[in-house]
Parts: C-alpha cells; sequence; structure tokens
C-alpha cells in the first residue's frame, strides 16, 4: 500500500550489492526502518510513540526512554518506556529545568555519564527514575525549530558511544515530525499522494538496491480495452489472425535469442515457453473456430486467452497463478499485430529510473532491463511471476505484490529501491540521500577489500581449512561463483528448466543445461540435487492432486520414485554430462536407507547403460532435511558418499512452522537451540561413520550462522553467490579452536536470541570486524 508520512521523517534503506558482499543491515538504518513501519502501520499517535519508545529501549538495551513535546512555555511527557506510564502527559517541567530542558535549550545532543552530578539535574519524585546513572538527550528539531527532546537512560553510569548518539539522532530525525502534529494537533494518516518521505512497501522479489527517477509504466496490457481489427471477411480475419501467429512467433524468438544470451539459457527458456504456446494447435483452433462463428480475430483472441487467464488465477498455487501473466503477454503480442501500429515500441533509458507499474508481463520485464534500470516495483505481480525471476537473473533489485493504485504522477520522483526488505521510498529526504551515498561508499570500499582476499585460501586464522562453495539455481549464477572464488557449487538446483516450460525437458535438453554448467565451473566440482518438485513447487504441466499439507505429502523423491522414467532420463542426463567435469548427485527428502538405496541403485544401472568409464567418481549423497533420516543417519551412512544439510526445511520440520505462515513465520529461526542440537548430532554422527558432511541451507549463508556452525564441527558450506565474498573473509578472520570451545553454551542455550549472543560475544571480543558479522 502507498504511505504518506510527515515531512521531516527520515526513511531507511538497506544496501546489498548484487555483485559484491552481502552486507548486512548497518543499526542506524534498521533502527529507522523499524521506526518507519512503526509509523506506517499505526493510526493512532499515543500508540505509535509508545511503540517507538519500547522500541528504542530493547534496541539500544536502556532501562528508560522518553519522548517530550514543547506546548506552550512548558515541555509535556508524551510518552516513556521504563517510567511510570501514568506519568504520560501529566509530567511537564519548563524549558529551563532538568537534563531535558538543558538539551532543548541548547539544541545538541546532551551525554552525561554522571546524570545525578550535572549542575541542571532535576530529580522528579514519583515518576520512577530513582536510581538512574547516565543520561542522553536528543533534541527533536523539525524545520529548524527544536519543539521536544528524546532521551534514553540506564542504571549504569556511562558514557555513550558514537554509534549511540548517532542512532538516536536518526531516530529523532523520524519523531520530529509525529511530534510537530501532537503540538498542531494535525496528525497525518496513511494514504494520499506520495510525495518527501512517503514509500511503498511490498514483498521482496529481487535482492539489492537502487537509486533513480520514477518511471510510472501505465498498464498497457488490458486486453479488454484492445480495439477490434476491421476485417471485410470471415477469410480475411483468418488470414490476419494467421499473420499476426508469424509476427508474434518471430518477435519472440528474438527476445528468446536476446535474453538466453544475455542472461542465461533457463531464463530464455520462459520465451520458448511463450513460443510453444503460440504454436499449440489447441489454443490455435479454439481461436480459429471463434473467428468461423463471426466473432472478430482480436475479440476471438481475447477470448481464449480470458478462459486460460481465469483458470490460471483460480489456482491455489502461486507459481501456477503467474502464469497468467504470460498467457496475458502472448494474448497482447498476438492482438498487437492485428491492429494497424502492431508490434512493440522500444523503451530506452537514458538515465537511472525505477520502473513503478501494476504489473508487467516478461515481454515488457525483457525490454526494460538495461544498465540504467535500477529497480522495479510492482503493485500487483508476486515472487514467482517471470518478471521477478528475470529480475533477479539480471540482478535488478525488484519488490512485487506493493498494493494500491498506480500514481502517474510519481513520475519524475526521485526514489530509491530496497529489494532486501520490499520497500520503495520516494523523494527520500537530504538526510537519507547522504546516508545512501555514505554506505554506497563504505560498500564500494568493502567490495574492493573482500576482492583483495579472493585469491587467499579460505581457511581460519588457527589454521583450519573451510571448503566454501556457492548455491546455484541458474546457469547465470555458475560465472558468478567462478569469479566469488568458490571451490565449487554445493548445491545445484534442478528444478528450474521444469518449472518455466509447457513439457517435460527431455534428456538431450537437460544435457545441454547441466553440461554448459559443468563447463561453466572450469574443472570445479558440482554437487547437482535431483529434482525436488511438489510441495511449494508443483509442475505446470503435471497434475497433481490437492494435498492438504503438500510439504508432508507427494514432493521430491517421493516423485522420483513415483514417476521412475522421469527421474532415470535426468539420472542419464546428468551421467553424460560427468564427461565435462567432476559431479555429485545428491537425493533430496531422503527418509530412510531403503529410499537412498533405490535411488543409488537407479544410478548404478543407469551409470552402467550409459557405459561411465569405473574411474570416473561420482559421488552420491543424501540431504538431511528430515527428522527421520537425522534419526537413522547411521543407517544412512552405509549407501552415502556424502551428506548435505538443508537447513531450511530441516528447520521447519523440527519446529513444526511453515515459515512462509504469516501468522506464525516469525517463530521459524534456523539458530533455534533446537535446530543447532540436531545440526550437532549430524556432525558427530557423521564424523563417526567416517561420511563427507556439509549444509546448504539459508543458515551457511549467515555470518552468526556459519560462527555457529563452525562451533559445531562443520567445515564445508555452501552459500547463495551474493554471500560468498563476505563468509570467505569471515572465514579467513576467525579462530575455529575458539569457536568450538563455544559449542557446549551454544548446546545449552535456550533461545536463537542466546545462540547469537554467544556467537557474538566471542566475534567482539576476537575482535573480527563487525561489518563481517553485523
Amino acid at each position: 500500500m502507498l504511505y504518506t508520512l510527515p515531512t521531516s521523517l527520515l526513511n531507511s534503506f538497506h544496501i546489498n550489492p548484487i555483485k559484491g558482499p552481502n552486507v548486512t543491515e548497518n543499526k542506524e538504518l534498521v533502527l529507522l526502518e523499524d521506526i518507519s513501519a512503526i509509523i506506517a502501520g499505526s493510526h493512532e499517535v499515543e500508540k505509535t510513540l509508545d511503540r517507538i519508545t519500547e522500541l528504542i529501549t530493547s534496541r539500544l538495551g536502556v532501562d528508560v526512554c522518553t519522548i517530550y513535546a514543547h506546548e506552550g512555555d512548558e515541555l509535556i511527557l508524551k510518552a516513556t518506556r521504563g517510567l511510570l506510564p501514568e506519568a504520560v502527559g501529566k509530567v511537564s517541567m519548563s524549558v529551563g529545568e532538568g537534563l531535558t530542558g538543558a538539551t532543548f535549550r541548547s539544541g545538541t545532543p546532551l551525554n552525561v555519564q554522571d546524570a545525578d552530578e550535572h549542575p541542571d539535574f532535576k530529580f522528579f519524585p514519583g515518576i520512577g527514575e530513582d536510581a538512574l546513572g547516565s543520561y542522553l538527550g536528543i533534541p527533536l528539531i523539525h524545520r529548524g525549530k527544536t519543539i521536544g527532546v528524546l532521551s534514553v537512560q540506564t542504571k549504569v553510569h556511562r558514557t555513550f558511544s558514537p554509534n549511540e548518539v548517532r542512532m538516536m539522532v536518526a531516530a529523532a530525525g523520524q519523531l520530529s515530525g509525529i511530534i510537530e502534529a501532537v503540538i498542531h494537533n494535525k496528525e497525518e494518516k496513511p494514504g494520499g499522494s506520495a510525495r518527501r518521505d512517503s514509500f511503498l512497501r511490498g514483498t521482496p522479489a529481487s535482492g539489492g538496491c537502487g537509486r533513480g527517477q520514477l518511471l510510472v509504466m501505465t498498464d498497457e496490457m488490458d486486453l479488454d480495452a484492445l480495439g477490434e481489427c476491421p476485417c471485410e471477411s470471415m477469410e480475411e480475419a483468418l488470414e490476419h489472425f494467421e499473420e499476426a501467429l508469424l509476427k508474434a512467433e518471430e518477435e519472440v524468438k528474438v527476445i528468446h535469442d536476446h535474453v538466453s544470451s544475455a542472461l542465461g539459457k533457463e531464463e530464455g527458456a520462459i520465451f520458448h515457453a511463450h513460443l510453444m504456446m503460440l504454436r499449440d494447435e489447441h489454443l490455435r483452433d479454439k481461436v480459429r473456430i471463434l473467428i468461423k462463428n463471426g466473432a472478430g480475430p482480436v475479440a476471438a483472441v481475447v477470448r481464449v486467452a480470458h478462459e486460460y487467464i481465469d483458470a490460471f488465477l483460480a489456482i491455489e498455487d502461486p507459481y501456477l497463478r503467474e502464469r497468467a501473466s504470460d498467457v496475458r503477454d502472448i494474448a497482447h503480442r498476438v492482438v498487437s499485430h492485428l491492429r494497424p501500429e502492431g508490434g512493440d515500441s522500444e523503451t530506452n533509458f537514458d538515465s537511472p529510473v525505477i520502473v513503478v507499474a501494476v504489473d508487467l508481463t516478461p515481454s515488457q520485464a525483457s525490454q526494460i532491463i538495461q544498465p540504467n534500470l535500477k529497480g522495479v516495483v510492482l503493485l500487483k505481480g508476486g515472487v514467482n511471476s517471470h518478471t521477478s525471476i528475470l529480475c533477479r537473473s539480471a540482478g535488478i533489485p525488484a519488490i512485487a505484490g506493493a498494493g494500491g493504485e498506480v500514481d502517474e504522477t510519481l513520475t519524475g520522483s526521485e526514489g530509491i529501491i530496497d529489494g532486501n526488505t520490499g520497500i520503495l521510498y520516494i523523494d527520500p529526504s537530504p538526510h537519507i540521500v547522504e546516508e545512501y551515498s555514505r554506505l554506497e561508499d563504505d560498500l564500494r570500499e568493502l567490495d574492493e577489500e573482500l576482492r583483495a582476499h579472493l585469491n587467499e585460501e579460505v581457511k581460519t586464522l588457527d589454521g583450519e581449512k573451510v571448503n566454501l562453495q556457492g548455491n546455484a539455481a541458474l546457469l547465470s549464477d555458475v560465472p558468478r561463483i567462478v569469479e566469488f572464488g568458490a571451490a565449487g557449487i554445493g548445491l545445484y538446483r534442478t528444478e528450474f528448466p521444469f518449472l518455466i516450460r509447457t513439457d517435460l525437458p527431455d534428456e538431450e535438453t537437460q544435457y545441454e543445461i547441466y553440461s554448459r554448467a559443468v563447463k561453466g565451473m572450469e574443472g570445479l566440482p558440482i554437487t547437482f540435487r535431483t529434482l525436488d518438485i511438489g510441495g511449494d513447487k508443483p509442475l505446470p504441466y503435471m497434475p497433481i492432486t490437492h494435498e492438504e499439507n503438500p510439504q508432508l505429502g507427494w514432493r521430491s523423491i517421493r516423485i522420483s520414485f513415483s514417476m521412475e522414467e522421469l527421474f532415470r532420463v535426468q539420472v542419464r542426463a546428468l551421467l553424460r554430462a560427468s564427461e565435462h567435469g567432476p559431479i555429485r548427485i545428491m537425493f533430496p527428502m531422503v527418509t530412510d536407507p531403503g529410499e537412498l538405496k533405490k535411488a543409488r541403485l537407479i544410478v548404478e544401472e543407469e551409470r552402467e547403460r550409459a557405459a561411465i568409464p569405473e574411474e570416473r567418481e561420482i559421488p552420491i549423497g543424501a540431504m538431511m532435511e528430515v527428522p527421520a533420516a537425522v534419526v537413522l543417519i547411521d543407517q544412512l551412512a552405509k549407501y552415502a558418499d556424502f551428506f548435505s544439510i538443508g537447513s531450511n526445511d530441516l528447520a521447519q520440520y523440527i519446529l513444526a512452522v511453515d515459515r512462509g505462515n504469516a501468522i506464525i513465520g516469525h517463530l521459524y529461526d534456523t539458530m533455534h537451540p533446537a535446530v543447532m542440537r540436531t545440526i550437532s548430532t549430524i556432525a558427530e554422527a557423521s564424523a563417526k561413520s567416517g561420511t563427507h558432511l556439509g549444509i546448504c541451507g539459508e543458515l551457511s549463508g549467515k555470518p552468526l550462522g556459519v560462527a555457529a556452525l563452525i562451533a559445531l564441527g562443520l567445515r564445508d558450506f555452501s552459500a547463495t553467490p551474493s554471500a560468498l565474498m563476505k563468509i570467505r573473509r569471515l572465514l579467513q578472520c576467525i579462530d575455529a579452536k575458539k569457536l568450538s570451545d563455544l559449542k557446549p553454551l551454544i548446546l545449552s542455550a535456550s533461545s536463537p536470541d542466546e545462540v547469537r549472543g554467544v556467537v557474538r560475544d566471542l566475534l567482539e571480543k576476537g575482535g573480527v570486524p563487525e561489518m563481517l558479522w553485523r
């Protein structure tokens, strides 16, 4: 939805360079964003201020936070956390009283270690501020005028650090607009036209951050708004339709070749699927029949398109539902050639832009992906749309499902897009622009620092060698993984070619994709995970019976066994690809030894059938992501050359939490003590059986997670490409022995925060640069 915030409110953003380190959020910006979220989601001033004081108290680890507003000649307490709630609205002081008054008068921050010894100190009895030691006050300034004070206090006598002061100054910048509204009784509500310091919030669809002018693209894909093609006869209408099909095919072929060359063959397959739809005789015949029955060619195409669009939209699965956009795209392309103007119009950007649209079809996305495109915001659309997929492949930050209606007056406004958190900031204040520029410079320097260590061996300070690999889902990931110095690919997801097609890819198609990946790794090993479909990834052309809980149903290795020929085709393609370089084959969702034994036997049979030389080693492994497999790990080890922990599904199954569930998703945490204990059990059992162990889930791309895993004994990680350089440098800066000493503390922790705290404390004391693990 579109929100408008008071003029002086500061917005925040995160920056995560697509081809650089996966830099974690700056504390100040995280606080800014959290405050923005509270403001956007609140409608009552009192509750908003109360939640903000609670947030600041928690985030800074202080005992008291207060907000005062200047009304008349007094400073009135408007919100507090730590003092008595009943003091709000009743406690007041003149601007000449106390440390708060001193802060107000000076208009500058006041940082006091021993508050009760300061000459301006004044004790206010009956409000609960007894025994407070230190004080930090920040003036609230609105348009150059001091209008209140934000302060924090601790019981411990200490001086607040420069970083803490900076965070408070940033928070005060956001609060000043609300306090101004309180003073003048003009609280601003969400909604209205987006201007300075307003933002759009949606779902992150492609990570990264970009800055540029907003360009609103109106919805030109409204099929119902297209005029008819004038025809003298039914024969002429049919002729126009056939000509339009040929022209549409030629255009899609050009797009297919361009996308395949620029982004990768798998991304190009999106438009191969469009070609298949255009050539589908069943679809063509439906249109022909309507034309023969008297319908105009445009009306016939639109009517048939709507049949399929409505059918896709009725499907619950989000990926399949997004295919409606593909049908709309194809129909519009055909119809455009039935109209006098015909064909696509080129879109070129002469300066950095962020495109805002209700939705974009894959064809539109392919046209606008160019160097000056800095971001895409879809008011509808989803993270599974082909537009989102193309943005991820091209490294373009994107947000989906932002809601609301498009406002064409936004064109020309300045914008900052945060694809990591799903926020577009509109006309950001000078402070935010300055912060963006500063962080951009910092990140550039960090990127240079990380790249300087790419040729150094990945080993810890105490000499422990660590195998760091990358995760891949697309061919376009391969060169990035090589560029970032990975030792190989620890997880190559093979689903994408299956998901984007209208039919099953045959053996030759799969062989070509796998071969290109192997060749691209230049002799480094690739671990291919066999088809992991079902659950949240059904195939659009494979009917799967509706299941109440698909995550616990017919998916992954279970489908492979049910459709054995499909499984064997993939295995053969993988085995053939091994002639181009070292590969490993890994099976998902293995539950018991019988499954692994059966899968291994199929590989051996297909290996013999393909006459693969005996001396060519192709290790066979299993994902450790089902609790039952953990219990039976000693028996699974008899049939496995290696194990790889899938921390995402493992955590979901252990915690009984669907991480995509909006209500309980917050309970999902891969650093939960139960997950840590399970991983420790896997590590110990693997070591006992002599089975190589790695991890390829999201946890292996999180700095604190990697440090915790080192403590639990893991030495093989596979992370997303964007995280590789940062994790690499982190590993070079930590002491594995000292981390190993933390294992008892990690295993005895009672909460995820406690686990993080244990690891964080060691990294801080060990002098590991904060930018590597924050």
